[in-house]
């Protein structure tokens, strides 16, 4: 069933993969950081006024000898930041997931969220994922999600929280488990968040999965230990019950900013599947919240996340999400790749882009309406990927053009062709299938729907981006064209 719920909205706010956002304000600004996984550089920070627009000012690792990805498989490294500030200064604490060299918890300070962030400080001996910090007047605690200790169901989960050290960074005393999910059997109680209020603790975490039956979860104490109480209504936000032909699934992982006008708002993760494929990923969305009797109600007289919801601002001005770079101004911040920085993959110059090791450089696809080109010399081309064995390549070598699909690391030729010195390749995505052009030539045309989480299990959306098989490759120009209008997130040309 394709989807009906067509781009042009003003959700999702950052469109494409932007999966377990985590948000706090400071002064008129307010700050999102996201997971990204097996790349780098890692947490991008975002900041925005109306909670619609958003700036990329950064990343928190974003530079060699921070962190050591080369070891992490495709969908593990960076999950479920969560960032605060405790009134001088920032935090971001996450969690690295299937390291060779180091995983575990970690916390980084900056005390601009632009950089530079300070090397991670790591929590040794506390296990599991989605840490999370609560700053309330002189106290600081930590929290996160692990597999519960004594636990009556598969993949149950429990959330603690102790005190944390703001001189050390890390856990200490006591640790209090606080939550094993709202509901009777609920599997994976994570992405926990505290929040100090006049009449006690509010705890929000998700449960169900981070697929089709992810639900937001409330529970309040007097205490911030406990003992916490879930919501007669729980779980407060979900679309598993909307049936999975719904046009935006995976509803979950929220986090709750409040403005400076009183206003509480939600900004959370959920999908939108084309014929069942979640090819752009979790992305993120925003929700009105209001409280009654002491609780929220996230997206109130609705239930359900909106194409275009209330917006503290109204509804802002779009424009085509689209992307240019002929490498002449250095790196964009907008450029990742997998398990290495980009610039340890290439450098960019007068004469364009040259790679310095065979990889690829990235970008999240934000729209499955699009036109991606890229002129390009011997050596070089064009990767579209979901992993290293589910992806779509075009490598222009010796004069030739080969199209090759990867799918579950099987390796299938689909065409080749001739090309130029200087090849021009151009990828057209309409929904679920790529078209694929060399120099004004139709090479093949890509079903691309194996190339998403429902098929894989990961935890990614599609990237795009230039590739290369050897060091000197080049590439003279690139452009990601979006034919559907979007909220603008900074940057676009």
């Amino acid at each position: 069933m394709t989807s009906a719920w067509h781009p042009g909205g003003t959700n999702p706010v950052l469109p494409g993969f932007h999966p377990d956002p985590s948000v706090c304000r400071v002064g008129e600004w307010t700050y999102l950081v996201t997971s990204t996984f097996e790349y780098l550089p890692g947490l991008p920070v975002h900041r925005s006024k109306d909670l619609v627009t958003w700036e990329p000012v950064g990343h928190v690792i974003d530079r060699e000898g921070m962190l050591d990805l080369s070891g992490v498989a495709d969908s593990r490294g960076l999950y479920a930041p969560t960032i605060r500030h405790d009134g001088e200064r920032f935090y971001v604490v996450c969690t690295v997931v299937g390291g060779d060299s180091r995983e575990g918890h970690f916390v980084c300070v900056a005390d601009d969220p632009a950089g530079p962030w300070s090397d991670p400080v790591w929590w040794d001996g506390v296990a599991g994922i989605d840490p999370s910090l609560l700053f309330d007047g002189d106290d600081a605690w930590c929290m996160g999600t692990r597999l519960a200790a004594e636990p009556t169901h598969h993949d149950q989960t429990e959330v603690w929280v102790r005190r944390f050290d703001t001189a050390t960074l890390t856990p200490v005393g006591a640790e209090t488990v606080i939550w094993t999910g709202a509901l009777k059997g609920a599997i994976w109680a994570e992405g926990p968040h505290l929040y100090g209020r006049d009449d006690g603790y509010l705890l929000l975490a998700a449960e169900g999965g981070t697929a089709h039956h992810h639900a937001v979860c409330v529970a309040r104490a007097d205490d911030v230990t406990g003992p916490y109480v879930g919501n007669p209504g729980n779980p407060v936000l979900t679309h598993r019950h909307l049936g999975s032909d719904f046009p935006v699934t995976n509803v979950g992982h929220a986090d709750l900013v409040e403005l400076a006008d009183g206003s509480t708002w939600a900004l959370l993760l959920a999908s939108r599947p084309v014929d069942g494929a979640d090819l752009l990923g979790r992305e993120t969305f925003l929700a009105p919240v209001t409280w009654e009797e002491g609780w929220p109600v996230l997206a109130p007289s609705v239930g359900m996340l909106e194409l275009d919801p209330p917006t503290p601002a109204g509804h802002p001005v779009r424009r085509p999400h689209s992307f240019h770079d002929t490498f002449t101004r250095g790196l964009d911040v907008r450029w990742i790749a997998a398990r290495r920085l980009p610039q340890q993959v290439a450098s960019p110059g007068d004469d364009g882009l040259t790679f310095t090791a065979p990889g690829a450089l990235l970008h999240r696809v934000t729209t499955l309406d699009a036109t991606i080109e890229a002129l390009v010399s011997d050596g070089a081309g064009l990767l579209l990927r979901h992993s290293d064995d589910d992806c779509l390549r075009v490598d222009i070598v010796g004069g030739t053009a080969t199209v090759r699909v990867l799918e579950g690391g099987a390796v299938h030729e689909e065409a080749r062709g001739g090309a130029a010195d200087r090849a021009l390749i151009t990828l057209n995505l309409a929904g679920t299938e790529a078209t694929v052009d060399v120099d004004g030539t139709v090479l093949a045309r890509v079903p691309l729907t194996h190339m998403c989480a429902a098929r894989t299990a990961g935890f990614v959306g599609l990237t795009a981006g230039p590739s290369a098989t050897r060091a000197g490759a080049r590439v003279l120009d690139y452009r990601f064209t979006s034919r559907t209008a979007a909220p603008s997130s900074g940057g676009d040309e």
